[in-house]
């Protein structure tokens, strides 16, 4: 089952990495950008809606998390700071190390099209944003 996880693991990360590169992602406004990279990079664990369904799911060690309640988990109150760092990846504290999250920051820098430190905020911050808009809505 690990040598699964971690085949799994590489192809996700190679996915990202070779849609990255290869300049897939068209120039949109910066909310639809935020929508499709999360289609290409984070729908595969965490489900088309955010709910942590998604095609890969089941193989992880850990369960993708509901992204979809982190605002309802805070208090009704969306983490920006900590959700951006979590994707970004690249300050992983002990609790994060066992992850099977790509370090989405790296994978970012990688990308032959937008490898500029600025160009990898922003994809991290149009995802965040996005994130922000697919949260629950119902009693806090």
């Amino acid at each position: 089952m690990t040598v699964l996880r971690i085949l799994i693991g590489g192809l996700i990360a190679t996915t990202a990495l070779a849609t990255a590169a290869a300049g897939a992602r068209p120039q949109l406004a910066q909310d639809e950008s935020g929508k499709q990279n999360y289609g290409l990079y984070c729908a595969s664990c965490h489900g088309a809606e955010g709910k942590g369904d998604g095609t890969f799911s089941k193989s992880l060690r850990k369960p993708p998390a509901d992204l979809t309640q982190l605002a309802k988990k805070n208090k009704g109150q969306f983490p920006t700071e900590t959700v951006f760092k979590l994707i970004d990846g690249r300050t992983r504290d002990d609790a994060h190390l066992k992850s099977d999250m790509p370090v989405w920051g790296d994978v970012f820098s990688k990308s032959e099209t937008t490898p500029a430190p600025a160009d990898v905020k922003a994809r991290v911050d149009g995802l965040v944003r996005y994130l922000e808009t697919i949260q629950d809505k119902g009693k806090i």
